[in-house]
C-alpha cells in the first residue's frame, strides 16, 4: 500500500486563489495606510521642528523663526544676538539660515496653508500662526502655534 505525500492540484489551486482574494483585500488598505503615515509624519516633523526652535530661543535668549519657502519647504532661521530676523524676502542678512526641510520627502504631501514666518520670542511667545497638510487623498492634518508659544499637532 503506498501513502500519499503531497497536495492534489485542486488543493494547491484553491490556496493560491485564496491568496489572491486576500492580496487583493490587504495591497490597497497597506496604500492607504502608507499615505497616512506619511501626512502624520510631515506633521509631526513640523512639529518637532517648531518645538526645537522654540527651545533654542528661550533657551538662548534671542529669536528664532521657521520661515515657509511656499508649499515645498522650510527653513529654521537663528536670529542672533542682534534678534535680525529680516523679513521673509529678504536674505536675512545677519541671521543664521538652517538647512532647508523639503517636503517632497513625504511624496503626495503638500502644504496648503501656512504663514510666511513664525516666530519664536525669548520669552517663548510666538507670533502664532497655523499650517495645513493635505495628501492626495484630500486628507488633512494640521500644526497650530498659538501667541502664548505652544505647539499642537493634530
Amino acid at each position: 500500500m503506498q501513502k500519499d505525500n503531497g497536495f492534489t492540484l485542486v488543493e494547491m489551486m484553491t490556496v493560491i486563489a485564496i491568496m489572491a482574494i486576500v492580496s487583493a483585500i490587504a495591497i490597497p488598505n497597506f496604500y492607504s495606510y502608507a499615505a497616512g503615515m506619511k501626512l502624520r509624519n510631515a506633521g509631526r516633523d513640523l512639529y518637532s521642528t517648531l518645538q526645537n526652535t522654540r527651545m533654542n530661543a528661550i533657551r538662548q535668549n534671542v529669536r528664532w523663526a521657521v520661515r515657509f519657502n511656499g508649499a515645498a519647504s522650510y527653513q529654521v532661521i537663528d536670529c542672533g544676538t542682534d534678534n535680525t530676523c529680516g523679513t521673509a524676502d529678504d536674505d536675512n542678512s545677519g541671521a543664521s539660515i538652517r538647512p532647508t526641510t523639503n517636503i517632497s520627502q513625504y511624496a503626495g504631501i503638500n502644504m496648503t496653508s501656512f504663514p510666511a514666518r513664525v516666530e519664536f520670542y525669548p520669552d517663548g511667545t510666538s507670533n502664532g500662526g497655523t499650517i495645513n497638510f493635505v495628501d492626495s487623498r484630500g486628507r488633512t492634518s494640521q500644526v497650530v502655534v498659538s501667541v502664548s508659544g505652544r505647539v499642537k499637532s493634530s
